[in-house]
């Protein structure tokens, strides 16, 4: 069974096309607001929540604006060459045994990422060769994991959109791609969501509003029925951290998602400096308020 979930559109594309993207970074480094240039926001993600709590005008920028930036970032480069390699992992595999063929191999998984490598920045950077050595134990460790266990991926990147209603006349979308979904057991699922870099506690998976977020769009808009667990899988590490949702818990991150939504199209998207926010903000040359 493959999900594929149903959307009109790509979540997150722009509101609006910005004819002169120039003329709107200096409104706003003037201190207009980007609000004057947009329509309210009627789509949401977790990392555009995320964003917005960090600095809302961060959220303006990026979200609403869509300014972009050619500020390097290797490190999330080293995470899309991941992900794409386990996603073309899990999907021949599951194409593959479909067919009554043999599965993909540690060398196909090892091809898959050598092709995703290739398309991204990071043959160009000074340290390659240490992100070489990175991913090398990487996919040793995945496919350690997954050649010990039996498994029924059913979706790989699947999209969902959640609807929200704010109020009589309006209602926004909250949506993203879960990196995967497997077929427990029990008959149940599990999502799972790839993270490079360093590993957290198991309490990072409990206390996730992103895994939330994704087991509501699960139950309520992929029709799979609430997830029997979410899990975070540290793929560096070989380390997996999981845990449940309920149905109550579920209904009040829906709540919750509401409020949010309120917030932001209520707000005027002021900067909210801080060595978090700024620290890794692409636009902190053209604010003001920027920290150092």
């Amino acid at each position: 069974m493959v999900i594929d979930a149903m959307a009109d559109e790509r979540v997150g594309a722009p509101l609006r096309t910005v004819t002169d993207a120039q003329q709107m970074a200096e409104h706003v480094a003037a201190g207009g607001s980007p609000f004057d240039y947009v329509a309210a926001p009627d789509w949401f993600s977790y990392s555009s929540f995320d964003t917005f709590e960090r600095c809302p005008r961060q959220y303006a920028l990026r979200y609403l604006c869509r300014l972009q930036t050619e500020r390097p970032r290797p490190a999330a480069d080293f995470g899309s060459a991941a992900h794409a390699a386990f996603q073309s992992f899990t999907r021949q595999r599951r194409e593959r045994l479909a067919r009554a063929e043999q599965p993909p191999d540690k060398a196909d998984l090892d091809r898959y990422f050598e092709l995703a490598w290739a398309s991204s920045s990071l043959p160009g950077e000074v340290d390659a060769e240490a992100w070489r050595e990175r991913a090398g134990s990487m996919l040793d460790r995945f496919w350690e994991t997954e050649s010990s266990t039996a498994v029924e991926t059913i979706g790989e990147e699947t999209r969902f959109r959640l609807r929200l209603k704010l109020d009589p006349n309006t209602s926004v979308a909250v949506g993203g791609f879960i990196d995967r979904i497997d077929r427990l057991p029990s008959g149940a699922v599990e999502l799972i969501d790839y993270k490079t870099g360093a590993a957290s506690s198991a309490q990072s998976a409990e206390s996730s509003l992103q895994l939330s977020i994704y087991a509501l769009g699960c139950r309520d808009a992929l029709g799979l029925g609430r997830p029997e667990r979410v899990t975070l899988d540290f793929v560096e590490h070989g380390l997996r951290v999981s845990a449940e949702r309920s149905d109550g818990a579920l209904d009040n991150v829906s709540d919750g998602l509401t409020l949010r939504a309120r917030e932001v199209r209520g707000s005027g998207f002021a900067p909210t400096p801080s060595s978090r926010a700024c620290g890794w903000c692409d636009f902190s040359a053209m604010c003001a308020v920027a920290e150092a």
